[in-house]
């Protein structure tokens, strides 16, 4: 008998989603326990677990009772809670860390490039088999100069347009170096500008400026700059699907994928605003007229400048 696929009979791989809790890990881990071949350790700041009502973590608490999952907290700060979270695991998922203040750079360096470093530490001192890195596309994105058609030929150009993509740039290096150390297989996934179920921050902000005085006749007429900005997005479950690919991918296709970084887009560049325009009507909002004003760009580039225009055909 077969079960999503997969024979019942098979061996559970366990495997540790870290930053399960955030945006991307919570799709990650909804996608493993559907496969039904995974056993899922959820691995996150929180002291503790907590559910809501979304039928993802529905999916998680079935699996928890049954033994199929498990929640750890972890601070990848701290070498030992890591360890212990890795122990008899075969893969690991490192997610981006959620939540972070952008102001203080010493926590962000901390958990983002110091956390890179333990990750790795604790994979090859536990005999983690493979590690991927959920990284960004930003990494190659120098903050003035688009990018029209990239592949994974660019390189990293050690100039950004923010603390952030420096901090993920160079932790997505630390991964890639460590590829087939201590046995340990690494590769890093480039994501473009996320969205689907579970967003709290792209999709969120639209909806607030819909809603705000600011746009209360809202035109996806209106833009900044001259309207032809094309960028990649990236579907949320485009982007686990890729996690789970890259894993097998690690075993079956070694020499193809370990040590280097795949960009991951939905392959369908489109201008933003047209973007912006499907995502608002989709959610009963009707086009009208925006009228520039101070207030509106400063809201509009608080949370726009984390999407860059890379475009991948």
């Amino acid at each position: 008998m077969v079960l999503n696929d997969v024979p019942l009979n098979a061996i559970p791989t366990t495997c540790v989603v870290l930053n399960g809790r955030g945006f991307v890990g919570r799709s990650l881990v909804s996608r493993l326990l559907r496969l039904g071949n995974w056993i899922v350790r959820v691995a996150d700041s929180a002291q503790s677990l907590q559910l809501d009502s979304s039928e993802s973590d529905s999916l998680l608490a079935d699996f928890i009772s049954s033994g199929r999952a498990e929640y750890w907290r972890v601070d990848v700060r701290d070498l030992s809670q890591i360890k212990r979270a890795f122990e008899g695991a075969s893969v690991v998922f490192f997610m981006d860390s959620s939540d972070l203040d952008t102001s203080d750079f010493y926590n962000c360096y901390m958990i983002i490039v110091q956390g890179a470093k333990n990750v790795i530490n604790a994979c090859r001192e536990c005999q983690v088999r493979r590690l991927i890195y959920n990284s960004t596309a930003d990494v190659v994105f120098d903050g003035s100069h688009d990018i029209y058609n990239g592949d994974e030929s660019l390189t990293c150009h050690w100039k950004f347009q923010d603390m952030m993509c420096d901090l993920k740039a160079q932790a997505e290096a630390l991964v890639l170096f460590a590829n087939n150390i201590d046995g340990l297989l690494t590769c890093a996934l480039r994501p473009s500008n996320v969205f689907g179920p579970g967003d709290k921050q792209f999709v969120p902000s639209l909806v607030n400026l819909a809603k705000s005085g600011w746009a209360k006749d809202f035109s996806f007429q209106f833009i900044l700059g001259n309207g032809e900005n094309m960028s990649d997005f990236t579907y949320a479950e485009n982007v686990t699907h890729a996690h789970v690919c890259a894993a097998e991918a690690l075993d079956s296709r070694m020499v193809f994928v370990a040590g280097k970084a795949f960009f991951i887009t939905n392959l369908k560049p489109m201008k933003f605003w047209k973007f912006v325009s499907l995502i608002l009507e989709g959610l009963g909002y009707q086009s009208g007229t925006l009228h520039s004003g101070k207030n509106l760009s400063w809201f509009l580039s608080s949370f726009l400048l984390d999407l860059i225009p890379f475009v991948r055909n």
